[in-house]
């Protein structure tokens, strides 16, 4: 015979076969193949405007950055529209290179690192902050104290040596302020690898050293 559950009949053999920890066990490897498609699609593209604007930067930047630069910029520098590459960053111990565009929104962040609005630009005597999507950041994790980064721009070639890592959580405003030295904060999702599901951020802290 079988159940009645309200108004229809259900098999009482119904629930026969039906594991709970091995329907669990496939929502999660769901989760996590999304996450890696989610990851792997996110590379894919970033790696892809990323090799294009690379490739016209060096064009246009044969002969490296200006010669002769002072260890601070003095002045302001004008400010670019979003979307316009700042600076090309590259970081030699950890293999890791990328154009910087102005601004950071979601648009300019899916194609690769993006400067934030409002903080200094490289060179100056602030806090310059770099903001990356982390899928594009997984190398981060393997830098160490006493590692340069390295920020080329179109009026000067600046080197950072980092101090320093934090987590923070993703509404923390400090690591971004305003501090009055040549520094660098960058700025990415954590942990590296949760992709779209994490929840705080990781920065690295730099000092201008030349």
């Amino acid at each position: 015979m079988g159940g009645t559950v309200t108004g229809v009949t259900v098999p009482s053999n119904f629930m026969v076969g039906f594991h709970p920890t091995r329907f669990i066990s496939w929502i999660i490897l769901g989760m996590a193949f999304s996450l890696f498609l989610y990851v792997g699609s996110n590379v894919a593209y970033t790696a892809s405007s990323q090799a294009e604007l690379a490739s016209a930067w060096d064009k246009g930047h044969a002969r490296g950055g200006a010669a002769g630069v002072p260890l601070t910029v003095t002045f302001a520098r004008p400010r670019l529209a979003n979307g316009q590459p700042l600076a090309k960053i590259t970081v030699p111990s950890i293999g890791f290179s990328g154009i910087v565009l102005e601004g950071s929104d979601s648009k300019i962040l899916s194609g690769g690192p993006g400067h934030v609005d409002g903080t200094a630009y490289p060179g100056e005597p602030d806090n310059v902050v770099i903001s990356n999507h982390n899928s594009y950041s997984l190398s981060w994790g393997n830098l160490k104290t006493g590692q340069d980064i390295v920020l080329e721009t179109d009026y000067g070639t600046f080197t950072y040596r980092v101090s320093g890592f934090k987590i923070v959580g993703a509404n923390d405003r400090q690591v971004t302020a305003s501090n009055g030295r040549p520094s660098l904060t960058f700025l990415t999702c954590y942990p590296l690898w949760a992709g779209a599901l994490a929840t705080q951020r990781y920065a690295v802290l730099a000092d201008l050293v030349s």
